[in-house]
């Protein structure tokens, strides 16, 4: 049986998407090819391109493919959900405490949102005000409240469950413009807000014929509202771990390759958790149809998956932070698991946290290579740095014999420079 690393899900995709193409001729269209076609050529250099490093000492070269950075990328989710992450820290408004809501969809209704992606759109601010509608009746008080609202489309088993992921501040301010704290949100008055609000935005903007018949039949099925659940307990100021755990949700595809467990050229296993019963599932699915689960999560491009309300919002960020610093003491998060924002590592770091290893030591004479040019396989080299003179003397370390490298001058339209060692590396990236 083949070795599962991050390679099989682009294997996958390899051997069979022309084929997924032909047969299901609805998604062959630019809206899928882009992101398949990004991940496909994810780290290769003559197709994503590279920077080019350069040991001064010795004359070693040594060129980092670019990955493609998209969501749907097994190598390139770790690296999205960290940076991810980091920027949810520094979102977050000090001293205050925050929330987190899930808002379901029943699967009654998500036929009309994966027929038509433009109503994702809506379940956001719909989620919105159903918050604002929740704290006003548990305070009595109109509260300008904070979100940050995460749409997600799939479930852990990888199919279409649209539902929302909300990081709410535990309170919000008055309109006296002092800040109001609330510990205590009754879960039957969430449910119902939620159901209502779900339904009618369904009766406004969804027209079909069975759209009405449906509605009635959601009222008189869930009587006690739909499933909206909230995570016991607080999270605390700039809490880590949910925020990663809420940026998985945004950068991630639907799968980790920790959970492929074969493929066989004509079938994938994989596992998940059963969300009830917490109990390990495995399915295994023809590769048509594991490929059609995994590319129906795809949203148009420019959709926002994430969205910021209230006094969150981009407009008026930065006074209402300045204003909720005046009001609420800023302080370290008491909870251990908390933490306090640190500014971003850069990519040398962070690489060698993970590998043990420097990247941009030379593999040959272990001195520090300094950076000499950008190449774009469209546009050729961007941008270069004459590291090196028109005759560079560089003694070999195995031989007295010393050798002359060629300038710069001489690099190609391709990018190559001519003569020196050059090592091709495509530096492998961590995955979730």
């Amino acid at each position: 049986m083949p070795h599962i690393d991050k390679d099989t899900f682009k294997q996958i995709f390899w051997d069979h998407w022309e084929l997924f193409k032909a047969t299901y001729p609805t998604f062959d269209t630019p809206g899928y090819n882009i992101p398949v076609q990004k991940m496909l050529d994810c780290g290769d250099p003559e197709k994503m391109g590279y920077v080019q490093y350069r040991c001064l000492n010795c004359g070693e070269t040594r060129r980092i493919a670019f990955t493609c950075k998209s969501s749907f990328c097994l190598s390139c989710a770790y690296p999205h959900t960290v940076q991810w992450s980091d920027f949810i820290g520094r979102r977050l408004l000090p001293g205050v405490t925050y929330r987190h809501f899930v808002l379901t969809v029943p699967d009654l209704f998500r036929d009309y949102f994966y027929q038509r992606a433009d109503r994702l759109r809506l379940l956001m601010p719909t989620g919105y005000a159903c918050l604002q509608g929740i704290f006003q009746t548990t305070t009595g008080i109109p509260l300008q409240i904070g979100c940050i609202m995460v749409l997600q489309t799939f479930g852990r088993s990888g199919h279409f469950n649209p539902h929302l992921h909300v990081l709410v501040t535990a309170g919000g301010l008055t309109p006296q413009g002092t800040w109001k704290p609330v510990s205590f949100i009754p879960y039957d008055v969430m449910h119902k807000k939620w159901q209502y609000h779900l339904l009618t935005m369904l009766r406004q903007h969804v027209d079909h014929p069975r759209i009405e018949q449906d509605i009635d039949q959601a009222w008189k099925k869930y009587p006690k509202g739909f499933v909206a659940y909230l995570q016991p307990g607080n999270v605390p100021p700039g809490g880590q771990g949910l925020a990663q755990y809420l940026a998985k949700y945004v950068v991630s595809p639907p799968i980790s390759v920790r959970r492929i467990e074969q493929y066989d050229g004509a079938t994938v296993r994989y596992w998940y958790e059963d969300h009830q019963t917490h109990a390990i599932q495995h399915e295994t699915l023809p590769v048509l149809r594991f490929i059609g689960r995994m590319v129906q999560h795809l949203l148009p491009k420019g959709f926002q998956r994430v969205r910021y309300y209230g006094l969150h919002s981009h407009i008026r960020y930065e006074a209402v932070r300045h204003r909720v610093e005046q009001l609420l003491p800023r302080h370290p998060p008491s909870d251990p698991h908390g933490y306090r924002v640190l500014p971003r590592k850069p990519f040398q770091r962070l690489f060698d946290q993970t590998f043990g290893q420097d990247p941009l030591l030379c593999p040959r004479c272990h001195t520090p290579m300094d950076w000499e040019l950008m190449y774009h396989p469209e546009f050729g080299i961007l941008k270069e740095e004459q590291l090196l003179s028109s005759s560079f003397e560089v003694r070999d370390e195995q031989s007295p014999v010393q050798r002359r490298l060629p300038s710069l001058d001489k690099a190609n339209a391709a990018g190559q420079t001519v003569g020196g060692p050059a090592s091709l590396v495509q530096l492998p990236l961590p995955f979730l």
